[in-house]
């Protein structure tokens, strides 16, 4: 990796990382959505709502930094393990493959989860990219994809403005924003939901913890479902960006037994679409 210098991204770098996702998008033969642009790139990394955080690795001798490769995470949450980090994108340009470049980028990533008290780091992989495979799987990650047994939704922009427009009061229940005061409650729902998924060792974070780590500008949002003052369901999402631009993740959806089949779900649904729609 002689020449190359592996820094944090800066503000000033987005139009460069931007251009970087063109190729990758031009290698495996797809096309960048028309939103995502240079300015939403820059948006998103450095802005008053930004969301993620990248590495990129730099050619040394040339005046005007050009950049070969690059990775791109935002911070996640497991309500299993907590604080966690999502590596969402990584690109090498083909000259300068095979020299260690996207190895140490993973290593200044997987850093700084460390760094902000990251559990777990979680990686996204084209099912067509072996060498991807091959890398994470030599820096000691397991692959979910054969071990867990788990189905994953996607929603578009349009899936999610007709979600948004079923965000309405439920009766005597309604779905709001959590506030500290709820955190024992929805870590109550999320021991309900172990139990549930016979999830036996049990999580391993609290309702101290769910506090510190939803607190502006952290981890993840939560959304609660209310009944006669009594908390009934809840919603976990956190935000997102990838080579599609923002995004929202929901990781964790429950509601009460008794109070199945009125709605609730649709309901939390509809906030956390909300959510994504004006991001």
């Amino acid at each position: 990796m002689a020449g190359i210098n592996i820094r944090e991204a800066r503000k000033t770098d987005a139009k460069k990382i931007f251009e970087l996702m063109q190729q990758q998008a031009t290698e495996q033969n797809t096309v960048l959505p028309s939103h995502l642009t240079h300015e939403a790139v820059a948006e998103g990394g450095w802005g008053p709502a930004a969301v993620f955080m990248t590495f990129v690795a730099e050619r040394k001798e040339t005046k005007e930094g050009e950049l070969v490769g690059y990775i791109l995470a935002h911070r996640a949450y497991s309500t299993w393990e907590g604080r966690a980090m999502y590596i969402k994108e990584i690109y090498v340009v083909p000259a300068s493959r095979h020299s260690g470049v996207a190895t140490n980028l993973c290593k200044e990533m997987l850093q700084a989860a460390v760094s902000m008290g990251c559990n777990r780091c979680d990686v996204r992989v084209n099912k067509a990219n072996k060498a991807a495979k091959d890398l994470f799987e030599k820096l000691g990650a397991k692959n979910l994809t054969e071990a867990e047994d788990w189905h994953l939704f996607f929603m578009d922009s349009k899936a999610m403005t007709e979600m948004k427009a079923r965000c309405k009061g439920q009766g005597p229940s309604q779905v709001r924003q959590a506030v500290p005061e709820d955190m024992a409650g929805v870590m109550a729902m999320i021991q309900e939901l172990a139990d549930y998924e016979k999830m036996s060792d049990g999580p391993k974070i609290n309702a101290h913890t769910l506090v510190t780590d939803s607190s502006p500008d952290t981890f993840f949002e939560c959304f609660v479902a209310e009944s006669d003052g009594t908390l009934v369901g809840y919603a976990l999402p956190y935000h997102t960006f990838s080579c599609q631009g923002r995004g929202i993740y929901m990781e964790d959806l429950y509601v009460k037994p008794a109070h199945r089949g009125q709605g609730l779900g649709t309901a939390l649904m509809a906030r956390v679409a909300q959510v994504s729609v004006i991001c």
